[in-house]
């Protein structure tokens, strides 16, 4: 486990207090990075490249005991202009960056960003986490569709920012501005973006939050 890991664990921990480090779940042979029993929460923090099978795995076992997952990719590895699939996976459900070095020096941050098949073809100023704690979502008709599938969002995450701003109608325009137009070159891209898309679109059933916080 590398420094930057243990250090943003620490950090969480702080944030979030009575959570728990390496908890093991022996019905499904795992030990979760770290817990937040209160909500059912676990944060799986990403340091290192990990392929899509796993992090799928990780969501429908945690799942299955009725917790919800958020990942924490950290940007020395993820956040690039080319996704590897489970990032792109992951940036359909609830996963944020982070910018923590071994100092502690840095954020979790989240931001807005569209694809075309794995190359990311737009990405906002960062958007400044301001808590752990998840809030029930549900998307105004002006919004767009990548986070209308989200049943929850952080304080100061992307779609906090959009709601809090009144963006969401800018947002929904240029999510249309970035997505593939039929031709040629989107329909080289099909193969590829549809099983792709088709993964994410079958996310875990996420259990709902017990006394979830709403706004």
């Amino acid at each position: 486990m590398s420094r930057p890991h243990l250090i943003i664990q620490k950090l969480l921990m702080r944030a979030l207090p009575g959570s728990v480090l390496e908890h093991p779940f022996p019905p499904i042979g795992r030990i979760a990075d770290f817990v937040y029993f209160p909500k059912k929460l676990i944060f799986e923090v990403q340091c290192s490249p990990i392929d899509l099978y796993e992090v799928r795995k990780r969501n429908e076992d945690y799942a299955s005991l009725g917790f919800t997952v958020i990942w924490i990719l950290h940007d020395r590895i993820f956040n690039k202009g080319i996704l590897p699939p489970a990032e792109f996976y992951l940036r359909q459900n609830l996963a944020y960056y982070t910018s923590i070095n071994q100092f502690g020096q840095g954020f979790f941050y989240d931001q807005l960003d569209f694809f075309r098949g794995l190359k990311r073809v737009y990405r906002s100023s960062p958007h400044i986490l301001r808590s752990f704690l998840p809030r029930s979502f549900q998307a105004p008709f002006f919004f767009p569709k990548k986070l209308k599938k989200r049943r929850y969002y952080l304080p100061g995450d992307t779609t906090s920012h959009l709601i809090e701003e009144k963006k969401g109608r800018w947002a929904q325009k240029l999510e249309k501005k970035f997505t593939p137009k039929k031709g040629f070159k989107a329909r080289a891209l099909v193969p590829l973006h549809y099983l792709l898309k088709k993964a994410a679109d079958r996310p875990a059933v996420y259990i709902p939050l017990e006394g979830v916080v709403t706004k």
